[in-house]
């Protein structure tokens, strides 16, 4: 059995495509397991930052202010799916209404926000076991990388494959999480309430910078909240109604489990504390340390493991859309033959890799780099559609601008107070990253836009091109090392184009140029065998300074045609083995160029191994 279609399964056809696409079910499953999943840490980050002293007087309102602020993003996206059914989210939305500038600072940021979420989640999953079972502490690492492994190869499967295996966790989760909340809500016994110091004897302006903090890291629980908008492509017909459909269900489902948890720490009293997350302990408070204890913290384990998925959707299907508009390499805009983004995929896990080696799975260390991003793509997403709505009018237009830029105001300023917050702990990174990622989008935009300049035939030089080559003998030269049955194929072909033919070997060892030398007579060759020294054993340098004198003889043959003989090893692995001149000689020819030399042909005759 080939091993490569075991993991990665078979190949898709081209026409299997409708049938990858996304019931409501298995997209809520697949593009909500990040947003959903943040219950499991966001109440623990507003905790942080309340500390005993402030949870019981401010973490419910804080809570609540969130989830106000859910729904005003949520029913922005609801409009941004109507208006925008082909996709793309906040980078689409700014690119079209705001300009390339604001489009490209959306993309970066949501770029970011991706990467962030696979290290972020993978991080807390592991600490959920952690909590759990305390004698894996040592293995944060090593588990947030087992489980992206697997991650990959489901994605890299086709994005149903990735379904199927999201789908079961998610509501698993979900189950889980409702059950726990009705348990604790309707429960009577509660620990005693801790009393802390009278709130009123501490500065206003204290405790203003406390709260706006604590809302801040609370604000990590609506990262993913565009995923939805940015993936309708991916959902049945109708594709835009299933989309609005799937974002409403998943804005109830998170406000409802946020907002749950958050009640039962305030009831049970739960402050954060080393080695134990906060579900952890309300679980533990409500079911014991029992059965119901463990399923829990499994269950919130896959889903932060899962989590991760969002982003292996969001990101690859962002990147393909910078790719087409010529922002990032061209490779990123293909589907693999498992109807995948499969560059995508790959980039992703390494850039995720490197995080979270980096932070060592710390994910309170991640989190403060965390929502910067989104809430810039947030601002700029809806700022784009006031604007869509001012120049496209339509029914109630009035109505739709106003909603999107309410919505724009409160999230402009939620990343005002991120930024202010956050700023000295770790979101001065991707103040930094966003506007790199931005220069590197503009460079390869101009750089494509240089190409098709060049090559594009309205800029003249057609008839130059279409000429007729003159019929003279073009000068050819042949580097060998020695003489082999490949060598030889590349000596037939170089006689057969012309009777100017010289035959090159640089001298770095003089045996093997004795030997060549006692071949080439006994085979009685009339082609001539240049020698070249070559004192401090370079092979490319001697070749390149005959090549050039080769071209100023007789220039009106043009430059010298380049025979390359090569052999190709029966196994890819077998090229570790060999000392790839050809390669090397075809790397010179092409990259280190003079600035007066036009186009030189380069023909590289392979023999192809058969072992």
């Amino acid at each position: 059995m080939n091993p490569i279609k075991f993991i990665f399964g078979d190949p898709l056809k081209t026409e299997n495509i409708a049938s990858e696409k996304l019931t409501k079910i298995k997209a809520l499953a697949i593009f909500s397991s990040d947003v959903l999943s943040s219950v499991a840490y966001a109440t623990e980050e507003i905790l942080l930052v309340l500390g005993i002293l402030f949870f019981q007087a401010f973490s419910l309102p804080i809570a609540g202010v969130i989830v106000g602020l859910l729904f005003i993003i949520s029913t922005s996206y609801w409009q941004t799916i109507e208006a925008y059914p082909n996709g793309g989210g906040a980078f689409v939305v700014a690119k079209e209404n705001l300009g390339e500038f604001f489009g490209l600072i959306a993309g970066s940021a949501l770029l970011v926000d991706y990467i962030l979420t696979v290290a972020v989640s993978l991080s807390a999953g592991a600490n959920a076991i952690v909590s759990a079972f305390p004698s894996l502490s040592g293995n944060v690492v090593s588990i947030c990388l087992s489980v992206l492994t697997i991650i990959v190869i489901s994605n890299l499967r086709g994005s149903r494959e990735s379904a199927n295996v999201l789908s079961i966790p998610t509501y698993f989760f979900i189950g889980l999480v409702f059950l726990m909340i009705i348990c604790g809500v309707f429960s009577s016994s509660a620990p005693t309430a801790i009393r802390p110091e009278n709130v009123s004897e501490t500065s206003s302006l204290l405790v203003l910078m406390i709260v706006l903090r604590a809302f801040a890291s609370g604000c990590s629980a609506l990262t993913g909240i565009d995923t939805i908008a940015s993936g309708v492509p991916a959902f049945k017909k109708p594709q835009y109604k299933n989309a609005q459909i799937t974002l409403m269900f998943m804005a109830l489902i998170l406000s409802s489990m946020f907002y749950g948890i958050t009640f039962l720490a305030y009831k049970y009293h739960i402050v954060p504390i080393q080695g134990e997350t906060v579900i952890s302990q309300i679980a533990k408070n409500i079911f014991g340390g029992g059965f119901l204890y463990y399923c829990v913290q499994f269950a919130t384990a896959c889903i932060l493991f899962l989590a991760a998925n969002t982003s292996f959707s969001g990101f690859p299907r962002l990147a393909s859309i910078l790719a087409q508009k010529k922002y990032l390499p061209t490779r990123f805009a293909k589907l693999g033959d498992r109807l995948a983004f499969s560059n995508g995929i790959v980039l992703l896990a390494l850039l995720a890799t490197f995080l979270i080696v980096i932070f060592n799975g710390d994910s309170h260390s991640l989190i403060p780099l965390y929502s910067l991003g989104v809430f810039t793509s947030f601002s700029l997403s809806q700022a784009g559609m006031v604007k869509h709505w001012i120049n496209n009018r339509g029914n109630n237009w009035h109505i739709k601008a106003a909603l999107n830029a309410f919505g724009a105001l409160a999230t402009c300023i939620t990343l005002l107070i991120i930024v202010e917050s956050k700023f000295i702990h770790g979101a001065w990174i991707v103040v930094i990253l966003i506007p790199i990622l931005f220069c590197i989008f503009k460079k390869i935009n101009r750089r494509y836009v240089a190409i098709n300049i060049e090559l594009d035939l309205k800029n003249g030089g057609i008839g130059d091109l279409l000429r007729p080559i003159k019929n003279t003998s073009p000068k050819v030269v042949v580097p060998v090392s020695r003489i082999h049955r490949g060598t030889l194929a590349a000596l037939r072909f170089a006689v057969s184009l012309s009777d100017d033919v010289n035959v090159i070997a640089v001298n770095i060892n003089q045996k093997e140029i004795d030997r060549l030398k006692l071949t080439w007579r006994s085979m009685n060759f009339h082609i001539p065998l240049v020698l070249l020294r070559s004192p401090y054993r370079s092979v490319v340098n001697p070749f390149l300074d005959f090549l050039y004198e080769q071209d100023e003889r007789d220039p009106e043959k043009g430059k010298a045609i380049v025979v390359m003989p090569s052999f190709v090893p029966g196994k890819f692995w077998q090229n570790i083995l060999h000392n790839q001149t050809a390669a090397i000689f075809k790397t010179a020819l092409l990259y280190r160029k003079r600035k007066s030399e036009q186009t030189r042909i380069i023909v590289e005759i392979p023999y192809q191994m058969k072992i």
